[in-house]
């Protein structure tokens, strides 16, 4: 092998509710992974991350890890809702602000008269505190006293690549993931991140790959036997995208599942999205547009199914039959039908709950990916845990028959995209090509389903 070659690559996978280190070898093959809850400090002053726990697992796998493998590079990869400001010394100005975070009613209205158009950052006002700049926006409006002390703007992934010993640095997939801090056509800082002087506490750009220093000896343990190479990191759905781009599969559109139903299709037509629909875009490692579609599947299945066992096709086949539908939205997070208060029309029983679950979310994705690609690609991957979530599949195929749905059998898709990074060579980032496995999704026979999609599809139509 190699030399350069990392022999060990540990990705620090930061979600809202789980932090995974997960441990690859060069092949990407998972070799070992621990996770721990991912933390929340109530506030005052808002609802905000916990980095903590966060790090204490860093210190305590990665030395565990390179008695396995010598961890030759640390890869940090988190979603895009969340930034840290830091004071001169390097502490926080303010607390990391979790994008469950409610701002008042004021800052709603203040920002909106003030945010960028989507033309310029291609991403709506995201519910909530999703949105970076709205966050933003409220510690600067409600705090200003320790807003003056931030001094630098990290995105989460590279506050955590700083945090491990790394130099502090931007990096474009975080920046372009819906936060409306940058200006997604032309390049550079968003309108409002230059009106308001954000984009002076912005670090230089990085890119993902690049190496942004070596561990603190905080996480080395007694001592790595690996180079302990940290990463600049990466926005969490742009590594997964990044995973499957690099596999030579041609125009495909992915789905990313999780809490989130994320959507990526790099050959759609920026031009007509639609930020009433929930599509945006977001960008390579390269800085390249990518749009996208999202809709909160996971959580609304949960919320459909409650403990409601798998379904059995006959499950599925007697809510068609009897045409009982849920109708969205079940969060207040957008989606492609974004409107009132979703509701069931009729009861369900047993299995019946996850056979609905499965229905609604099917359908929901096939409206998202309509919004996004207007006539969803030949191919269609589902990424995640609904990879494994058969009764969604067959719908899925059912609804898409003009599309080859295909389920990954790829481990831990977004922290593999995130270990792609630690084998990239040279200033260019040149990536190796390693192949996917994907199973053909069989379309589930349920009669009348036609019929049911476009009757479901015109009640919820009807509610927006």
């Amino acid at each position: 092998m190699d030399t350069d070659t990392a022999r060990g690559i540990v990705v620090l996978d930061v979600g809202a509710t789980n932090t995974k280190a997960v441990l690859f070898d060069p092949e990407l093959n998972v070799v070992a992974e621990e996770s721990a809850p991912s933390a929340k400090l109530v506030g005052p002053p808002y609802f905000a991350i916990d980095p903590a726990p966060i790090l204490a697992l860093a210190e305590r796998v990665v030395p565990e890890f390179d008695t396995i493998l010598p961890v030759d590079a640390v890869v940090p990869c988190t979603h895009g809702s969340a930034a840290a400001l830091l004071d001169r010394t390097g502490a926080l100005a303010l607390p990391i602000m979790d994008y469950n975070a409610e701002p008042p009613e004021a800052v709603i209205a203040s920002y909106a008269a003030s945010a960028p158009g989507f033309d310029e950052v291609l991403a709506p006002i995201n519910p909530g505190g999703l949105t970076m700049a709205r966050q933003i926006w409220w510690q600067a409006q409600a705090w200003p006293e320790a807003f003056a002390k931030a001094h630098t703007l990290l995105p989460f992934a590279q506050v955590l690549a700083h945090w491990l010993g790394g130099r502090a640095v931007s990096e474009v997939t975080s920046l372009g993931a819906q936060t409306q801090l940058w200006d997604m056509v032309r390049g550079g800082p968003s309108s409002i991140a230059r009106a308001q002087g954000w984009d002076r506490l912005m670090a230089d750009l990085a890119p993902a790959w690049s190496i942004v220093g070596h561990l603190d000896p905080r996480f080395c343990g007694a001592g790595l036997r690996g180079r302990g190479e940290i990463r600049a990191g990466i926005h969490d759905s742009s590594a997964n995208f990044l995973r499957y781009a690099g596999s030579g599969l041609g125009r495909f559109a992915l789905l990313s599942t999780g809490t989130w139903i994320i959507g990526f299709d790099a050959g759609a037509d920026p031009s007509r999205l639609d930020p009433a629909r929930d599509t945006a875009c977001g960008l390579t490692i390269e800085g390249r547009t990518v749009p996208i579609c999202r809709f909160k599947g996971g959580e609304e299945h949960a919320l459909i199914a409650g403990d409601a066992p798998q379904p059995a096709l006959a499950d599925i086949a007697s809510l068609v039959a009897r045409g009982v539908m849920a109708l969205p939205n079940f969060t207040a997070s957008g989606g492609p039908l974004p409107g009132p208060v979703g509701h069931i029309t009729g009861g369900v029983d047993g299995a019946e709950a996850s056979a609905l679950a499965a229905l609604y979310c099917a359908q929901m994705t096939v409206l998202a990916l309509e919004a996004m690609s207007g006539t969803p690609p030949e191919r269609v991957i589902v990424d995640g845990p609904f990879s494994q979530n058969t009764a969604y599949l067959g719908l899925l195929a059912a609804l898409l028959p003009d599309s080859s749905v295909r389920a990954s059998m790829l481990r831990e898709g977004t922290a593999a995209g995130a270990a792609l990074l630690g084998l990239a060579r040279g200033q260019n980032g040149d990536l190796p090509s390693l192949p996917i496995a994907l199973a053909p999704a069989e379309p589930f026979c349920i009669e009348g389903i036609g019929t049911y999609h476009a009757a479901w599809r015109a009640a919820a139509e009807a509610r927006t």
